[in-house]
């Protein structure tokens, strides 16, 4: 699952995240998150590691990836 956030200013690809994961409560969570704000290359993990997700930083471009899985 690919969840395209760019464009967004944090916090809004967080709060669209949790939503996600809200929503996704059930599901085993492996999803490509992709994002355009630097701010969110601190913010992103660290909401990761408090919800209990691992994190990877894949790319860090104009484009920055996250691959994100409980």
């Amino acid at each position: 699952m690919e969840l395209n956030f760019v464009g967004l200013v944090c916090p809004m690809p967080i709060i669209k995240l949790k939503k996600y994961l809200v929503e996704n409560k059930d599901q085993i969570i492996n999803v490509e998150l992709l994002i355009s704000d630097k701010s969110g290359l601190k913010d992103i993990p660290a909401f990761c590691e408090q919800s209990g997700l691992s994190c990877k930083l894949m790319a860090n471009e104009n484009v920055i990836r996250f691959k994100i899985q409980n």
